[in-house]
């Protein structure tokens, strides 16, 4: 089925190189605020697991054409953006709901809840991630978790509730003072996570013989 323009946002804007785009998660696409008709698809970046790659040409605006071998003329740039779904939710929403409609059934809404930078998140064992309530497409993998001075939790930026980029900040060797946008959030170790999945299973009958790993990847308690 061809995709339409039927949703009309609000949409969330990004800025490349002084060109305001929205981030439309209907279409899967930046589109240029000044020129609709000027479109970045998925079709012209490289999609990643958390995140997208643009090569970004702004003479044309758009996604470099050329071969991206060797020595790439000085403008064009590099670009690493969260996903479109993430950023536009809504938009996905309206998409899937058009197009693969019945997809909620596979995200329960009667998960254990944690707060992560004050923002509630499911814990979502089938997705090895913490998803935000409000927002299927935005999750914090367990992977990215680690421990901090005793405490156990994840760099956050506040703007979008990502984690950031690594080449914004390595959560290993953070800089004295962090970025205003960036916090360190505190999320459940390994066995509180651990103990809130057992509840959730034992009251869902869905006991698996497996041991829990928790987001800290240690191996708290078995079912």
């Amino acid at each position: 089925m061809k995709k339409t323009n039927d949703y009309n946002g609000p949409f969330p804007v990004v800025e490349l190189e002084g060109t305001s785009f929205y981030v439309n998660g209907y279409l899967m696409a930046l589109v240029e605020v000044a020129d609709s008709s000027n479109q970045i698809t998925m079709y012209d970046i490289m999609c990643l697991d958390d995140h997208v790659e643009l090569w970004y040409d702004p003479r044309t605006k758009n996604a470099f054409e050329g071969p991206l071998v060797g020595m790439l003329p000085d403008r064009v740039k590099l670009f690493w953006l969260y996903p479109f779904d993430a950023l536009d939710p809504l938009g996905k929403n309206a998409w899937m709901d058009e197009f693969r409609p019945g997809w909620r059934v596979h995200y329960p809404l009667d998960l254990p809840v944690v707060q992560i930078a004050g923002k509630d998140f499911f814990i979502d064992e089938s997705r090895n991630a913490f998803r935000d309530t409000e927002n299927y497409w935005n999750q914090i993998k367990f992977e990215d978790v680690f421990k901090h001075n005793g405490k156990t939790g994840v760099y956050i930026d506040t703007k979008v509730l990502q984690v950031p980029f690594p080449h914004e900040l390595n959560p290993y060797n953070p800089p004295a003072v962090l970025p205003e946008h960036i916090i360190f959030a505190e999320v459940p170790d390994g066995r509180h996570t651990a103990f809130l999945l057992e509840t959730y299973n034992s009251a869902h009958h869905t006991r698996d013989p497996a041991a829990q790993k928790g987001p800290d990847g240690a191996q708290e308690m078995s079912r």
